[in-house]
Formats: C-alpha cells, sequence, structure tokens
C-alpha cells in the first residue's frame, strides 16, 4: 500500500527513537467486522440510503479496499491474518478445518494459532479488550477483558435434522470454554439464540422482504438453514454484547472491542445465484426463488448495519473505528464448490473514523496490516518482526507527528499462551463439519 512520503517517515522514526517507547492514552476503539462484505454490494446500498450506519461513517471517514491473501482466501485464514499481522505460514491457521490426532477431520482451533493476537497482546499491556465472534477463538483464550468465543452461538446436540435436536436442556452441556471469564457461561448461555426459534414470518420480515414459499426446494431449503442458523449466530452476538454493555458503566466498557458477524457471507454463499440469475454459470435458477430470494443479501447488509447502529449508539466520547471484512464476494463458476452459488474474490473493505483519522478515499492495504495499525492506534509499539507495517496513511499529519510509532523487535515474550497443538475436540465438531461442505468449503 502507499505509505507517507520519506521525509515525514524518516521524521516518525527519528521521533520514535528519542521518545523513549512509553505508552501513549488513546481513544476507545471498536474492530467491526463483517465477513464478506465487498464494496461493490456495500456501496450502492450506501447511496440508496438503505446502510444508514455505513453512510454516516462516510461521510466523515475514509474508505479503502482491503486486500486479502491470495490465493488463500478462507475466512480462519484471514481473520487470523488480520487479528496477528503475520502471515499464514507463521500463524499456523490455513483452513477452517485440520487433521485431528486420529487422522479424522476437525476443526480449527484457538489452540492452534502459534502467535499473539491482538487480544493477547493488549492484554500484556494492561488494556481491556471484548471479543465477539471472531472466527477461531474457541477455546475461548484468558484475556483482560471477556472473550465470547467462535462456539458460543452452537448448542451441544444441535444439528439441521430436527430429529436429532434435544428438546429441553440449557444446551450448553458439553460445549466448555465457550467464554472468558468462564463463570460468564451460565449467565450468557440464556441470550442465545436457537436456529429453530426464528419463524417463517420473522425469517421473511428480516431477510426476503416476501412470504417464504409453503415448499420451497431441497436446495432453497438448505440455504434458507443456513440464513436461520448464521441470523441466530449474529443475534446471539449482538445480545451478549449489549447485555454486558448494560451492565457496565461507560468508563468501564473494554480499551478495545473486537465484534465479527458472518451472516453476510453464509448469504452470500448460498443466495448469489437468486440476485444474479442471468450470470449463473452453474445452472438455471426457478424465477419463482428468484422473486422469494432475490433480495436476500441486500438484506444480510441491511441487518448488520442495525446492528452497527446499535454498537454505535453506546458511544459517548469520541471513538476510533475500525470496519473490515476478509473478502468480498463474486460469482461461483467452479462445478467442485456448486452448493455455493457465490464465491470469494480478494477484495474485502476497510473503513475507518474517530479521532486523529483522515477522510475520504484512500488507496488499498493488505489485511495483515490490520494488526500493527490497531496497535499503533491504541498507542502501543509495532513488533518488528510482524509481516505486515501500521497503515499511516489512515492518520492525519497533526496526529503522527504528536504521536510517533513506537517499535519493539517482538511481543511474544510478553505473551503467555499455549502455541500449537492438535486441535480440541467438541460435541459440534460433526455439525460444523456439515455446515462447511453446505457452503462448498470441502469436497
Amino acid at each position: 500500500m502507499r505509505r507517507l512520503s520519506l521525509p515525514l517517515a524518516a521524521a516518525l522514526l527519528f521521533a520514535a527513537g528519542c521518545s523513549g517507547g512509553g505508552d501513549n492514552p488513546a481513544p476507545r476503539v471498536i474492530v467491526f467486522g463483517i465477513d464478506g462484505a465487498d464494496w461493490d454490494r456495500a456501496l450502492p446500498l450506501v447511496r440508496q440510503g438503505k446502510l444508514p450506519a455505513m453512510k454516516r461513517i462516510l461521510r466523515t471517514g475514509s474508505r479503502r479496499t482491503l486486500v486479502s491473501l491470495i490465493p488463500e482466501r478462507l475466512s480462519p485464514t484471514i481473520w487470523t491474518t488480520a487479528a496477528t499481522g503475520v502471515l499464514p505460514e507463521r500463524h499456523g491457521i490455513h483452513h477452517f478445518v485440520t487433521r485431528g490426532e486420529d487422522g479424522s477431520i476437525q476443526p480449527v482451533t484457538s489452540n492452534q494459532r502459534r502467535v499473539a493476537a491482538a487480544w493477547n497482546i493488549l492484554s500484556a499491556r494492561d488494556r481491556t479488550v471484548g471479543v465477539y465472534g471472531w472466527l477461531a477463538t474457541w477455546p475461548a483464550e484468558p484475556v483482560n477483558g471477556v472473550m465470547i468465543s467462535s462456539y458460543t452461538p452452537f448448542f451441544a446436540g444441535w444439528s439441521g435434522d430436527k430429529a436429532s435436536r434435544p428438546l429441553k436442556g440449557t444446551f450448553v452441556e458439553g460445549i466448555r470454554d465457550q467464554v472468558w471469564p468462564p463463570g460468564l457461561q451460565e449467565e450468557l448461555s440464556a441470550l442465545k439464540t436457537r436456529p429453530d426459534s426464528i419463524g417463517d414470518h420473522e425469517l421473511a420480515a428480516r431477510f426476503t422482504g416476501v412470504p417464504l414459499p409453503r415448499a420451497p426446494s431441497p436446495d432453497a431449503a438448505r440455504s434458507l438453514e443456513g440464513m436461520r442458523w448464521s441470523w441466530a449466530s449474529d443475534r446471539t452476538y449482538e445480545r451478549i454484547y449489549h447485555h454486558l454493555a448494560d451492565r457496565s458503566q461507560p468508563a468501564e466498557r473494554a480499551d478495545v472491542e473486537f465484534l465479527y458477524f458472518g451472516s453476510v457471507d453464509v448469504v452470500g454463499h448460498r443466495f448469489w445465484k437468486y440476485m444474479e440469475p442471468d450470470t449463473y454459470a452453474l445452472g438455471k435458477v426457478d424465477p419463482a426463488e428468484v422473486a422469494a430470494y432475490g433480495l436476500s443479501i441486500e438484506s444480510a447488509y441491511r441487518s448488520v448495519d442495525d446492528i452497527l447502529t446499535g454498537v454505535l449508539a453506546r458511544e459517548e466520547e469520541p471513538t476510533r473505528l475500525f470496519i473490515l471484512s476478509d473478502h468480498g464476494f463474486r460469482e461461483n463458476r467452479d462445478p467442485a464448490r456448486a452448493t455455493s452459488s457465490g464465491w470469494h474474490r480478494s477484495s474485502g473493505i476497510l473503513l475507518s473514523d474517530g479521532p486523529g483519522l483522515r477522510e475520504g478515499l484512500l488507496p488499498p492495504a493488505s489485511v495483515v496490516d490490520f494488526t500493527p495499525t490497531l496497535l499503533y492506534a491504541s498507542g502501543l509499539p509495532v513488533a518488528t518482526d510482524m509481516d505486515g507495517s501500521p497503515a499511516l496513511d489512515l492518520f492525519e499529519e497533526e496526529h503522527l507527528f504528536g504521536h510517533p510509532v513506537q517499535e519493539i523487535p517482538s511481543w511474544e515474550p510478553e505473551v503467555d499462551r499455549e502455541r500449537g497443538g492438535a486441535p480440541v475436540a467438541s460435541p459440534v465438531d460433526a455439525e460444523i463439519v456439515s455446515r462447511l461442505r453446505a457452503l462448498g468449503y470441502l469436497d
């Protein structure tokens, strides 16, 4: 990505060497992750007034394309890269799944990450954090704050087959370490949204805009099941976020919050062909289903924008906001992934707004630069052993002169956590693998 002019960059580095490296006070930071968000889809909706929260941010902040990893465009790999500032060959997360010690396919788990994530680094320097749903965060790690892991929406025993669903209980038995601190798990279990609690009328009102067909085709039925599950997950994280925020005073809120919402990605995979039926390369699309589901992707964007509105409504003091996605979307032309009508492309999004941040359109940046940028925005040093660098062109020059870049060789000696190892098995492994197959990630 484009950097600052050489004289300014040199002045900043000189100032960093003279500054003594102390921590600088910094505004609160919110990182809002939208899996699969794409400017080609988002900007037209902004211009039509359908994404009011994003529109408001674009008036005063900056936007740019966030370039994903090539050729690795799998979400856990990219979100881990964003959260660590290092490339996959170092952080060790290469896919949604890996091989267990017995040779079986298992979802990747947080203990397999070989380097510190931003929430570990912030915790090591006594910053408080809140992590909500970020991919590959189960088992939840000890942090200086709260971590609501990526397994929190799951219920032990749940599956898409209604006959196998448990009828009673709290649905947390058997899934340990869903959250940190562990004492919150029982309290937060009541805030989980069960997918089968979302009726057809509610799903239609939220995502399709028209009543659902009484007898959808098998393919559409599977897509609707994925939509129902992904919205239940987003709603679970949203409810927990507001529940925990209600319990604290504004001054007690975390210094840095990481939020992740996945419905735009899930709906994009399954419903792309209904949005662009004339260009779909893998078969004819039923016109009746186009009429029923053609607005689903738009509605997924609007749903996440509603969540963003609620998050920002809580902010009483100036806050730095970063909104990012891991990749964009395009039509799927790969017969090997026929269960997915939309597939990844390397262009994601990045918006930023808040004190000291620039306005306007900026040139593309790399996802690996995100954590170094976040550390700088939080007043912490950037490690020279990271593969990424802080995106200094996000910041106003006046801010840069007053807040020189600090550097340290590495964050790893300061962060006490287990690194690497075999994946941790869970009671929902089979369900997760099944959902990944339905989205086209596994052949």
